[in-house]
């Protein structure tokens, strides 16, 4: 038997790859080094205070200072409303209660008034003026005797910032004729005009004040007699802390 044996001939062809495998490299490089002196060049006529400035703005975007300092961003929930925000250092929140304390104060010498009654409440104070001082009947011009209340009032709210709102109340007794169709009318002018007085007299800003008429419809007492109907017809100032 005979056996046939083929040759194989391996041809190396390493020499012929890598003959221009270099200008490869070579050309990385000139380009490389010529992006380098372009830039040099660049550089050298460069804006220094510029430059500066454009680097301390990155850092400062990057969340860095000069002199390597890290600014620290404090990210803090919104308080729920009705509620007291705590205290944040250099921020005093005794102001109110300061201003509600001196008011008190101020006005406890109409507590003497028997047409005066004051009362002090969570986060208000109340006071009642009885429409006999203020006002003729069914009528809503202010008499010179509720002018000096309304004085003695005003000393205790112009230093202050609370809210005052001040509201109208008529009894159940209706209106024929005149100048209101109402008890609706009338305790809505009533408040106004003491409203008025505050901004015209007590200067008071008008950002603070609100007026409010109920007629008949919150009685302090049963309209059943001419000595209640008396005691409901009134004018109350509410002295309210701000947010309150």
């Amino acid at each position: 038997m005979k056996v046939n044996r083929s040759k194989v001939i391996y041809e190396d062809d390493s020499d012929a790859s890598n003959s221009a495998g270099w200008l490869i490299t070579f050309n990385d490089l000139i380009t490389l080094l010529m992006v380098f002196f372009v830039l040099w060049f660049a550089m050298s006529s460069m804006n220094v205070p510029q430059s500066r400035e454009f680097v301390d703005s990155i850092h400062a975007a990057l969340g860095q200072l000069k002199e390597g300092n890290i600014v620290r961003i404090r990210i803090t929930e919104p308080w729920p409303s009705g509620k007291d925000a705590p205290n944040e250092p250099g921020i005093s929140h005794s102001n109110d209660n300061q201003n509600f304390e001196s008011s008190r104060k101020a006005v406890d010498d109409l507590r003497k008034d028997p047409e005066v009654s004051v009362i002090q409440r969570p986060e208000k104070l109340l006071i009642t003026i009885s429409n006999g001082i203020l006002f003729q009947n069914g009528m809503a011009d202010l008499q010179p005797e509720g002018n000096q209340v309304l004085n003695k009032i005003l000393q205790a709210v112009q230093n202050t910032t609370f809210n005052i709102r001040v509201e109208g109340h008529t009894d159940d007794s209706p209106i024929h004729g005149g100048q209101f169709s109402s008890n609706w009318d009338l305790s809505v002018a009533r408040a106004v005009h003491v409203l008025k007085y505050f901004i015209d007299i007590g200067k008071i800003d008008p950002r603070r004040l609100s007026a409010v008429g109920y007629g008949a419809s919150r009685p302090l007492y049963p309209n059943d007699s001419p000595a209640n109907k008396e005691k409901n017809r009134r004018v109350e100032i509410v002295l309210e802390k701000t947010g309150s």
